[in-house]
Order: structure tokens, then C-alpha cells, then sequence
């Protein structure tokens, strides 16, 4: 009823993928034995549902009306993967799915940590043209580096950690990325990565691309600049097709796929969750947040909270839904704890828009002067 599927008969689930393949590359990477993972089927000779994952993506295909085999499923989540997280490096994952009709079936198969069911885009690069001369786009002082050995060896550099995590997000190692991948960055002035994009999952002419711009350096179209260079480069190499996949809420990575040249191709609903069920309480608390749904915010942060010492963006956060629920004594209690854990920046307090309607409280100049004394310290 779960039987984990050799490689070497990959091409006896290729039907029941076809309609993922076409949007999910990193399935066509492990099949291609490319990337790491497992298959698991119903029947070696005559599957009809299948299970799988490659790095963080796992996926269902095939019919959903198997309860042995969503059975087994479900205690691969529980058994393996949840107490396992941290060796198989999987802190996170996605569950995409085909047929829709599993989409009954996920919230038994991921009971008990709290995914959430969200929307995606997927775009792609073919039979087009790039919109932008991106090298002329380049503003002074700052300089369009590939991500290579010479680079990685340029340990000054603010934020090379953070481009090293996202080359091997998608790949085993660095060894691994600068084998298989590419990708550029933009460097201030020799002191800073502000903005970078990689290629994911190279294979059979395809790849996708993974992208991030920090924070203070955003929608000055620093984005755009390094994820056309990646797509350029793409195409100079033989790629026919560049993938890109976002959260139908993110409105700025639409604008860039959009603004390089890429179209959609496709929605799609996903199921994502952190392997850390007390954070995925947490993140499912801002999902709420984000729908203006404050009570349940505060529910989930709440447990969140109860598990355990939380980051300090969760207390913030439970603050946060409070000040729309018109809570006070909850909002300064989540605020004092933010404080407690390091959060003192009085400036982001004072034009946070959450907490205006509290401004000039008896609570409010007490949170302020407390925070002033630490900046002045």
C-alpha cells in the first residue's frame, strides 16, 4: 500500500505527473535524479497515487481516494519528517498536489501541524524577449557580480551568509550549486549584497529562479536588474524556459516577474508549513492577521507563545492583532515582553500605524520613555 518506488522505474509515474511537470521543475529535477528525495507509490506495477518529495517540495498526484495510502502518508509526516526535520534539513516544505480533489485530503494527511493553504503564480520565460537593457540599469557605486568561487571567497562582504543559505536552499551544497546553477548579485560598493537572484533545478532545458532583495533596497528595481542578468544568462546557455513561482499576495515579485518579461502561465494552491510547530502556530497567526482576522491572530499567537520562549516578532505581532481588537492591556503586555527580548528600536514603535490609537496613553509614554533610556544607554 506504500512502497518507496526504485529510480530506475521513474517512468512508470510519469502519466500521473503530467500535469505537474509542466510547472514544478523540481519534480522533473529528481526524477532526473538530480536532486535528492523519494517517491512513494500505491503499487510497484500499477500505481495510482503517488507521494514524493525533492529538498522542501513534496507533492501528491494520482487519486486521492486511497485511505491505506493517505494513512501512510500522514505517518510519513508524523514518524519521519517531523522528528527528523533538522537532519534531513527541512525546516519548511511545501505540498503541491493534482488532481484538486486532494485538497480534502491534506488537512488529514497534515494534521496536527497547522499547515496553511495559500495561493501561487507560476510565470515562465519562453519564446520572449528580455524587456530591459539591464546593464544600463545599473546605478553607480553599485556592481552586478556572478555567483562563483571568487565571490564566496569574499568574506567582508555584508550578507554573503544569506546569498550561501539560498544557493543551497535548492541544492545539497555550495559544491553542488556552482556544479549545477548560476546566479548574480548586486554588490555595493564592495561592501554590501543587496540583492540577488539564483537558477533552481537546471535540467532539460528549464530552470527556475529563486530571488530576494533586502529590505532597505527594495522597489528601487535592484530586482529587476539581477534576475534579467539571470534569465540572460539562461538563455546564452541553451535554457528555453525560465520558471517563477510567488505567492498570489506577493504584489512586488509579480511586478518583477512581469517587469523582466516572464508571463503567467497558471494559479495554484499550495500547502506550507514550518516543521517547528510552535513557529507554524505563529505563522498561522499572521495568516489570519493578514485577513483582518484579529481574534483568531491572537488565538494562534497565543498558543504559540504558550509552547515556549518565541522570537520576538511574535510577540510584536500578537500586539499588533490586539491593538485592532482595541485590547490595551494586552497590547502593552505583548509590547513589554518585545521589549524584554531586545526589540527597543523606539523610532519603529513610534511610527508603527498598528498602535496610533494609543499614542499619548498613560501606557503608551511609559513604553516610550522605557525605550528612549535603552537607546540612550
Amino acid at each position: 500500500m506504500f512502497h518507496q518506488l526504485d529510480p530506475s522505474n521513474n517512468a512508470i509515474i510519469r502519466p500521473i505527473l503530467t500535469d505537474m511537470l509542466d510547472i514544478h521543475l523540481s519534480i522533473v529535477s529528481h526524477l532526473e535524479a538530480l536532486s535528492p528525495g523519494a517517491i512513494f507509490v500505491d503499487d510497484l506495477n500499477q500505481p495510482k497515487s503517488v507521494f514524493g518529495y525533492s529538498m522542501r517540495r513534496f507533492f501528491l498526484a494520482g487519486s486521492p481516494n486511497n485511505e491505506g495510502f493517505n494513512q501512510a502518508v500522514k505517518g510519513f509526516f508524523n514518524d519521519t519528517l517531523y522528528p527528523n526535520a533538522a537532519e534531513m534539513k527541512i525546516p519548511h516544505f511545501a505540498l503541491h498536489y493534482s488532481p484538486d480533489d486532494w485538497d480534502d485530503m491534506i488537512p488529514f494527511i497534515l494534521d496536527g501541524v497547522y499547515p496553511v493553504r495559500d495561493e501561487r503564480h507560476y510565470y515562465a520565460f519562453k519564446d520572449s524577449q528580455l524587456k530591459h537593457d539591464w546593464r544600463s540599469l545599473i546605478p553607480e557605486g553599485f556592481t552586478l557580480r556572478r555567483v562563483d568561487r571568487d565571490l564566496l571567497a569574499e568574506n567582508h562582504l555584508e550578507n554573503l551568509d544569506r546569498v550561501i543559505e539560498e544557493l543551497q536552499s535548492e541544492r545539497s551544497s555550495v559544491e553542488d550549486f556552482l556544479e549545477k546553477s548560476f546566479g548574480y548579485c548586486l554588490v555595493r560598493e564592495n561592501e554590501e549584497i543587496i540583492a540577488w537572484c539564483m537558477s533552481e533545478y537546471n535540467c532539460t532545458g528549464r530552470c527556475e529562479v529563486g530571488i530576494e532583495t533586502q529590505e532597505d533596497y527594495q522597489h528601487r528595481g535592484f530586482a529587476t536588474i539581477t534576475a534579467s542578468a539571470v534569465v540572460d544568462h539562461a538563455l546564452s546557455t541553451g535554457i528555453s524556459e525560465v520558471g517563477w513561482h510567488c505567492y498570489a499576495s506577493n504584489q512586488a515579485s509579480i511586478a518583477t516577474a512581469l517587469s523582466v518579461g516572464l508571463k503567467k502561465v497558471v494559479d495554484y494552491t499550495v500547502y506550507w508549513a514550518l516543521t517547528d510547530k510552535a513557529t507554524q502556530m505563529a505563522m498561522k497567526g499572521n495568516k489570519c492577521f493578514q485577513r483582518a482576522d484579529y481574534a483568531e491572530a491572537v488565538d494562534w499567537h497565543e498558543r504559540s507563545i504558550s509552547s515556549g520562549d518565541m522570537p520576538v516578532w511574535v510577540y510584536w505581532n500578537t500586539a499588533c492583532a490586539y491593538a485592532y481588537l482595541e485590547d490595551q492591556d494586552n497590547v502593552f503586555k505583548y509590547l513589554d515582553q518585545a521589549v524584554e527580548r531586545g526589540f527597543t528600536d523606539v523610532d519603529f514603535y513610534r511610527n508603527s500605524p498598528h498602535f496610533t490609537a494609543f499614542h499619548g496613553t498613560e501606557d503608551w509614554n511609559v513604553l516610550i520613555e522605557k525605550l528612549t533610556a535603552f537607546q540612550n544607554s
